[in-house]
Parts: C-alpha cells; structure tokens; sequence
C-alpha cells in the first residue's frame, strides 16, 4: 500500500511539473537550439528522463531546476557546436510575441533587429545567464543549480553578460 502512495504521489508530482514548466522550458530549448522541432523532442526527453529517475527511486525536491539542468545537458550533448540564437524565427514561428505595451511601442523594427543581433553576439556564457534569468525569470541562485555554478558567477555573468549586451547594442558608445 506505502509503494502505491509514493507512487501516486512521485506521479502527480510529475504532473505538475509538466503543467507549471513545459512551456517555459520549451520557450528555452527552443531559443538554445533555434529549431521548435528539435526543442520539442528535448522536451520530451527532459520530461522523459525525470520520469525514469522518479520511477527509480529517485527524489527530485525542485523541479525547476532539476528539469532546466537536465534540458541543458541534453543541448550540450545533441550540439557540441557555438549556434546563435535566432529570436527573428523564434518569433516568426510564433513561438512567443514580442509585447506591445507602450514600452516597446517606441522601439522601431531597426532597434529590434540590432537588439536581437546584440543577443547573438554574446558569448553562451553571457547568453546562457541573460536568457535563464529574463527569459524564464529564474533567480540566480536556480541558474548556479541549472549551470552547476556558484550563485555568485552566476551573478558576474549576469552583470557582465549585460554589460557586453549594451557595448553591443550602442557600439560601444559611452554615456556621459
């Protein structure tokens, strides 16, 4: 009877990481590997390999970052290879709007492009940090899970990472 209740329970645990995560985590393998086929079948896998170690035995206490870290691997292991994201197809596919609330109303579609091109240009260090932290809102320390690094060269990265995004932006123009 115990056997059956933890598996009930490691099963709607499951269940409601898919239902809290799946998207999130879609929206990054599909920015990492600028394909929503190729993200798709990571995704799977992700959610697919997490099932197998519940199914083992084993214990997952944050989902989160056990499924981001797990994802991130998988993309590491499929492309050993530098890719550049590509946010133009991202968001040509649909796979997520650019709001249009007044902010970025004043934005024009060259400011856009060059903002996107910025984004390629960094590094994967910098891109990796930029895209966990404001992409999918994770806070430094659930990046240092993910990226198996201290919180704090996450939060280097961070600063750095955005640093580098406005030199590439501007040009490297200084403001006075």
């Amino acid at each position: 009877m115990e056997h059956t209740s933890k598996a009930a329970e490691a099963e709607k645990a499951f269940l409601a990481a898919y239902e809290s995560h799946a998207d999130s985590l879609f929206r990054f393998l599909a920015t990492k590997v600028s394909d929503r086929e190729i993200a798709r079948d990571l995704m799977q896998e992700t959610f697919t390999r997490a099932w197998d170690y519940c199914v083992e035995g084993g214990r997952i206490e944050q989902w989160k970052p056990f499924l981001f870290r797990t994802a991130y691997n998988l993309v590491v292991d499929t492309y050993r290879k530098k890719r550049t994201v590509s946010l133009d197809a991202m968001i040509e596919d649909q796979g997520f709007a650019i709001p249009h609330d007044g902010d970025v109303k004043s934005i024009n579609r060259a400011e856009m492009s060059r903002i996107r091109n910025a984004i390629d240009d960094l590094d994967d260090i910098y891109r990796d940090v930029l895209i966990l932290r404001f992409t999918e809102d994770l806070p430094p320390k659930e990046i240092a899970q993910v990226l198996r690094l201290s919180e704090n060269v996450v939060s280097v990265r961070i600063h750095r990472g955005l640093a580098k995004l406005r030199e590439n932006v501007t040009g490297g123009e200084k403001k006075i």
